[in-house]
């Protein structure tokens, strides 16, 4: 939004949406997202709980129904640290228009402000109970590869083909975007990442069955408890706009070129959580099995963030983007240059 939620607007809105909770006492922001405007909703009645009203652009109502769907996806599958749809306006008239989803307020907060405080055997098991609840999100069957916006759109039968129509899309927008206005300083990177995906894509078959992903999983999105004993306890994830079906090691190269950044503990705790045990695994790094396709999907979320990063026109990250980009294709173990 370009203006401040005032408390007589929320009042009004939710006067429609959610009468039972009674006038609106205050109203604060949560965060500036490039996408929408999040804020904790209070009101006067002592037993009427807080809740979460995220405002959305007047051309952006498909987000708002994606998310609205994903969430209740999630915790009509019993992914219950998600929050609960409570209310959905597709053309509010106290925003001018604006089409808004509310949802319940989650504890916690999120693991990005407390991460620098847990010790190691709490990042452990913070990220341990991520990968138990990514573990359930993947176990839920999916009918196909795709888009999911309700249901999977376009479904195709395989992980190979899924991969190749992104790739694609992906390659056609990175090449009309890193030629505008003029061409960078790496004339040759579109054509080497072409030869790159195709001569290594049939490590895509390797992925057996679709999984329902996420699709930004990483530390700002995942809310913590951190107890006076020291327990810790994963109590919200959050911003399923992205969420698709697909192979689940999407979610985790998302979490890794984020969050984890290679991190030994994270690792440890999150496989651990998803039940994955190797047999003489350094700790740290991923199953052998995983590597080639995690390369390849590493590439897929350089394209779509230089991609996304061009449409809204962050272009100072594009730059490391492109050294990204050209240090996977070269085959360097290389760790994300783009922060979020």
């Amino acid at each position: 939004m370009s203006q401040e939620l005032t408390v007589p607007c929320a009042g009004e809105l939710f006067a429609e949406l959610l009468p039972a909770r009674g006038p609106v006492r205050a109203v604060s922001r949560f965060a500036e997202g490039s996408v929408t405007g999040a804020y904790r909703i209070g009101f006067a009645q002592a037993d009427a709980l807080p809740v979460v009203l995220k405002i959305y652009g007047t051309d952006s109502l498909w987000e708002a129904a994606k998310e609205a769907r994903a969430l209740r996806f999630l915790t009509g599958h019993g992914i219950n640290i998600s929050p609960r749809v409570l209310a959905f306006s597709s053309a509010a008239d106290a925003l001018g228009g604006r089409p808004c989803v509310v949802s319940s307020l989650r504890p916690g907060r999120t693991l990005t402000e407390v991460g620098d405080a847990l010790t190691q055997a709490q990042l452990h098991e913070v990220y341990r109970q991520v990968g138990e609840v990514l573990k359930r999100l993947h176990a839920i069957p999916a009918d196909g590869y795709g888009y999911v916006n309700g249901e999977i759109h376009k479904p195709l039968p395989d992980n190979r083909s899924h991969m190749d129509r992104m790739f694609e899309r992906e390659l056609r927008a990175f090449r009309e975007n890193a030629a505008d206005p003029a061409p960078g300083p790496d004339p040759d990177l579109a054509d080497d990442l072409t030869a790159y995906v195709a001569a290594h894509s049939a490590a895509f078959s390797a992925c057996l069955r679709p999984a329902y992903c996420h699709g930004d999983v990483h530390e700002p999105n995942l809310l913590v408890d951190l107890a006076e004993d020291g327990t810790c306890a994963l109590t919200g994830l959050l911003d399923p706009l992205n969420m698709h079906a697909g192979d689940p090691l999407m979610d985790f190269v998302r979490l890794d070129a984020f969050s984890m950044r290679g991190d030994p503990t994270k690792i440890d705790g999150l496989l651990s959580g998803y039940g994955i045990s190797v047999p003489g695994r350094p700790s740290g790094p991923w199953p052998v099995p995983w590597r080639s396709r995690l390369r390849l999907y590493r590439i897929a979320l350089a394209l779509e963030l230089y991609n996304w990063f061009t449409i809204i026109g962050q272009t100072i990250h594009l730059p490391s983007l492109t050294r990204e980009l050209r240090e996977l294709v070269s085959g360097v173990e290389v760790q994300s240059q783009t922060d979020r």
